[in-house]
């Protein structure tokens, strides 16, 4: 009877009613020229568009909607994303796997928000490729110069991103990121994969929301708007783990005699590698597919502790 009614309760659970059902908790929280109607079809939208998320536990999925909520933007595939993802879940000795939804903001949310500040005039964030003409300079006359190769030519593999911010004071404000940095900073996350140009469909995505995550530290924090943003771009962060800066050393031997050795706390980050069927979107990203998926060369559209 008991495996019935949970069954029964599992055929309940359908896109139009987990939205219904997040309504009262989005109000409160939605910016007040987001209607909270509107913000919940987006999301009944996404669970229709990836049914795969209706895998996910009820909390994930309210807590990622809330975060979306938080930072104003709709989860439409564009400004941000519903992803289903694999996490490993640890009660003591014991792990068990469970399917959880997470929040993705996207650089066209993130630039949404920045442009909505009312203290960023622009926002701008690149990858540069290796037969593009690219240059820049650094000290008291900084400067950004970037041609990208003819289009009968390709570009190459990529080698850098930049984000460049212009503020409402006249002031600029510019980041570059080598290839190495941003290889790197993926090499502690959970996700490494999609950075790879080799592996990950959208990895200029991540890279330019890397390079706009930096940028954000030299923001002034002037206002509720400006917060939202930086708010957003951290948002990346939990998708890493910053503790493993460096590898950590190996366990001393036990003895035979004497207490045993302190055992060494694993903090390797764990790669998921559970993706979902193919539907209208990408499922690695979330974001909607607006022509069926092709790659050009150069086409793709993102943490280090303190330098990210």
């Amino acid at each position: 009877m008991k495996h019935l009614a949970s069954r029964s309760d599992q055929e309940k659970r359908t896109p139009m009613s987990i939205a219904t059902g997040l309504k009262p908790h989005l109000r409160e929280t939605l910016p007040k020229h987001i209607d909270p109607d509107a913000f919940v079809r987006t999301i009944q939208t996404a669970l229709q568009v990836q049914p795969e998320l209706m895998q996910a536990t009820p909390r994930s999925l309210m807590v990622a909607c809330m975060k979306a909520a938080t930072d104003g933007l709709i989860l439409d595939g564009r400004e941000a994303a519903l992803v289903l993802r694999n996490a490993k879940i640890k009660n003591g000795k014991d792990e068990s796997w469970e399917k959880q939804a997470t929040y993705q903001p996207m650089v066209q949310g993130l630039m949404k928000l920045a442009r909505n500040s009312g203290e960023i005039v622009s926002i701008v964030a690149q990858v540069v490729y290796e037969h593009d003409q690219f240059s820049y300079v650094l000290g008291d006359q900084e400067r950004i110069d970037h041609i990208p190769a003819p289009l009968t030519q390709d570009r190459g593999k990529p080698i850098a991103v930049y984000a460049i911010v212009r503020l409402k004071s006249g002031e600029a404000i510019r980041e570059v990121m080598r290839a190495g940095e941003i290889m790197n900073i993926a090499g502690q996350g959970s996700n490494a994969w999609q950075y790879d140009p080799a592996k990950g469909k959208n990895f200029a995505e991540w890279w330019r929301k890397t390079a706009i995550r930096r940028i954000t530290k030299y923001i002034p924090r002037s206002s509720d708007a400006v917060g939202r943003f930086e708010q957003a771009a951290e948002r990346i962060d939990e998708e890493f783990e910053f503790e493993a800066d460096v590898p950590p050393e190996p366990a001393p031997p036990v003895k035979k005699r004497g207490g045993g050795a302190a055992a060494l706390k694993d903090i390797t980050p764990q790669q998921d590698h559970g993706r979902s069927s193919e539907t209208p979107h990408n499922p690695d990203t979330g974001e909607i597919i607006d022509e069926p998926a092709s790659r050009e060369a150069g086409d793709p559209g993102p943490q280090l502790g303190d330098d990210i």
